[in-house]
């Protein structure tokens, strides 16, 4: 009693007081309740309001049209049968647009499980490949790697037997320089070169005086090599056969220019005369002249003690 005595003062007071849990909870109760009936009511006045306005509606008509209660009743039974038939269409139409729902269900869940059964196959051949890849690549390497390390050897190898060779090739042209400087400095053999190259040149001396009838140009002389340079050789009969070439087309065009005339006599090459001793071109007499033909002149060989004329 004090406690509520005191609540009802303070309440008179004018000040808040907190309401106890279990009164609030009631309180809560009987609100939701209330709120639920006034929910109730308004849909009933709702459905009141459109009960009265088809009465209504059919009342106008029925003062308008003249119509007594069976006509009324007989028109509303043909706008409820109406309804019905237009509401079997439509239940019929939802029916099938809902049969039509559940088999795209049906295809979408069949379809998102062959995607979801198909993207772990993806995904486990994805992790197969990336494993295999993994392992082929780390072979690879090791491969690569021990094939570079043998390639490495045996660069290192061949470079090896490259410097013992050209240490060998260093050594080899030393010992061949050192030969031939002291075969070079070897005056007995030297000499002896020398004898040997005067005692040809005068025996071929000899021979010239003995048969002075050879040309010089006669295959018995070709070993005169050491007189004459093989190379001045080629460079006289290139000569011939320069001026000869240009004989010939010096014929033609005088043939051109005379018409037909009687052609010029060809006039001997000057080098089919000339013989060639010692480098220089040397002409002997006519064959049909009588009398001893001039010898042709002697070496130097001949006329000195030692019969060398040094190096050929």
């Amino acid at each position: 009693m004090n406690g509520i005595n005191g609540v009802n003062m303070a309440a008179a007071g004018g000040l808040p007081v907190p309401t106890p849990a279990g009164h609030q909870a009631e309180l809560n109760y009987i609100y939701g309740m209330v709120e639920e009936l006034s929910r109730q009511l308004a849909d009933n006045r709702r459905v009141t309001e459109d009960i009265v306005s088809g009465l209504g509606k059919v009342r106008t008509r029925a003062r308008s049209q003249g119509l007594r209660n069976d006509d009324i009743i007989e028109s509303a039974a043909k706008e409820i049968n109406a309804q019905e038939q237009n509401l079997d269409a439509l239940v019929s139409l939802l029916s099938e647009s809902l049969e039509k729902a559940k088999n795209s269900r049906d295809a979408n869940a069949n379809l998102l499980s062959q995607y979801a059964n198909v993207f772990a196959l993806l995904l486990k051949q994805f992790h197969e490949y990336k494993a295999k890849h993994v392992a082929d690549v780390t072979a690879w390497h090791r491969s690569y790697r021990s094939q570079l390390d043998e390639a490495r050897r045996e660069n290192c190898r061949l470079r090896e037997q490259i410097w013992e060779m050209q240490a060998h090739a260093a050594r080899a042209n030393e010992s061949l320089r050192s030969f031939r400087r002291r075969y070079d400095e070897d005056e007995r053999r030297w000499d002896r070169r020398v004898e040997a190259v005067a005692a040809r040149q005068e025996l071929r001396f000899w021979k010239r005086m003995a048969m002075p009838d050879l040309e010089d140009d006669d295959t018995y002389w070709s070993g005169d090599d050491d007189i004459i340079d093989p190379a001045e050789k080629q460079r006289l009969r290139e000569l011939e056969q320069r001026a000869a070439q240009e004989q010939m087309m010096t014929d033609s065009q005088a043939e051109d220019s005379d018409g037909g005339g009687q052609p010029l006599q060809h006039q001997q090459s000057p080098f089919q005369h000339l013989g060639v001793m010692g480098g220089v071109a040397m002409q002997r007499e006519d064959s049909s002249h009588q009398g001893m033909p001039a010898p042709p002149p002697r070496p130097l060989s001949a006329a000195s003690s030692t019969g060398s004329t040094g190096p050929s």
